[in-house]
């Protein structure tokens, strides 16, 4: 028994967890279509006990109709109670896949059309019961399912309800329409079960929809997150930093700033040597070395291969040297160990460039990967940057 409730408040509460419901199999939210129902049919039970237990409200209700609809909402109840078993204990099986959606969805909306018959196919607890119903159903369910159930249960609704203007069938039959004197929505009985029947089916309802708005939005917000990084070495990736790099040359405000490029000594050889896959493992290790090693306003970016590059704003030529002195000196030190019997030292070139320099982000970069050529025709594992050492090089 244990065991049971723990898996079943799992399933109420992994709504909150990382996989959104939007994303759950249709049995999961056959589940939570179940949950819901069950609370609709307890609403149900718990205002027909309470006229039962008040002789005094009988006059207002039909109490033999009450008496059997207790038993059928007990009946609806047990129904629920038996495919949420079969969702949740043989959810492996092919037919319970197929069918079980249909029937559950069936099912919903039998339930809201006998409790929309019962008190008035026009009043307020109907309404909102629809409503919420349409949302809720076109956005967790394929839109088929919802339309092949909706469209009947609609056309049977407003025939329901032009049967009962027209007198041949008894309106909202729950109730005793002529005790509720002057009129039913005068009448504070009949207001406060409107205000018991809909205010659960809103709060259950805004509250799911409330849960699948936030994760929709989380979900967006990851996906564009993902989309600025490098899959491998979760650093920004080329669009992202040319983004930034825009971003800081159209800035208002005019500020120096630089960038580094830098570039894996013999990273060819590493590939080749011991495979593409320990070759991912040293990018990711330089990536993260790049990271502890940087201030938090600088922006670390995998530019292509075995190329990084570092945004530094707000710095000078000469403070962006001693920072790619020290990425130089982390990664000459840094010891890789892909395997417990493997253990690979690599180095970096490094290109140097500032704005100052530049007339625009293009240039900046064209000077930055000069510099790195530089650094690479000296023998690598060096920093060299475009003014002074570029003009050096050429005099020579």
């Amino acid at each position: 028994m244990t065991k049971t409730n723990s898996r079943l408040w799992s399933f109420i509460f992994s709504m909150y967890m990382k996989n959104p419901i939007i994303n759950w199999t249709v049995l999961e939210k056959c589940k939570l279509i179940i949950l819901l129902s069950s609370g609709m049919i307890l609403s149900w039970i718990i205002w027909k006990l309470f006229v039962l237990l008040h002789p005094e409200l009988w006059k207002y209700v039909n109490i033999r109709l009450i008496k059997i609809d207790m038993w059928v909402c007990s009946l609806t109840l047990t129904l629920l109670i038996f495919l949420m078993y079969l969702c949740h204990y043989h959810a492996h099986r092919i037919w319970i896949q197929k069918v079980i959606p249909i029937v559950t969805i069936y099912l919903f909306a039998l339930i809201l059309y006998h409790g929309s018959y019962m008190t008035g196919s026009l009043s307020p607890a109907t309404a909102v019961g629809y409503i919420s119903t349409v949302v809720i159903g076109l956005i967790l369910f394929d839109r088929w399912l919802i339309y092949i159930t909706l469209i009947p249960a609609t056309l049977l609704l407003l025939i329901t309800g032009y049967l009962s203007l027209k007198q041949y069938i008894p309106y909202a039959p729950v109730f005793n329409i002529a005790a509720l004197k002057p009129s039913p929505a005068q009448h504070n009985f009949w207001v406060g079960s409107m205000v018991f029947f809909s205010v659960p089916i809103l709060i259950g309802f805004f509250g799911l929809f409330e849960i699948l708005l936030s994760q929709w939005r989380e979900r967006e917000y990851e996906i564009k997150r993902l989309s600025q990084l490098d899959f491998l070495t979760n650093l920004l990736n080329r669009r992202s930093i040319n983004e930034a790099l825009n971003t800081l040359q159209h800035d208002h405000t005019p500020q120096s700033y630089a960038i580094i490029l830098l570039d894996v000594d013999h990273f060819k050889h590493i590939n080749d040597q011991y495979g593409h896959h320990t070759g991912d493992q040293v990018l990711i290790a330089i990536a993260e070395c790049l990271r502890q090693h940087s201030r938090q306003q600088d922006k670390i970016g995998r530019f292509g291969g075995e190329e990084f590059i570092v945004l530094l704003p707000q710095t000078s030529l000469r403070a962006a040297r001693q920072v790619a002195e020290r990425y130089r000196l982390a990664l000459e030190t840094l010891i890789i160990s892909p395997s417990k019997h493997l253990h690979i030292q690599v180095s970096a070139s490094f290109g140097v460039a500032s704005c100052n320099e530049a007339e625009d982000s293009s240039q900046i970069l064209t000077q930055a990967d000069q510099a790195l050529y530089l650094a690479k025709a000296c023998g690598r594992n060096q920093v060299k940057s475009y003014t002074g050492d570029i003009q050096q090089f050429a005099h020579h």
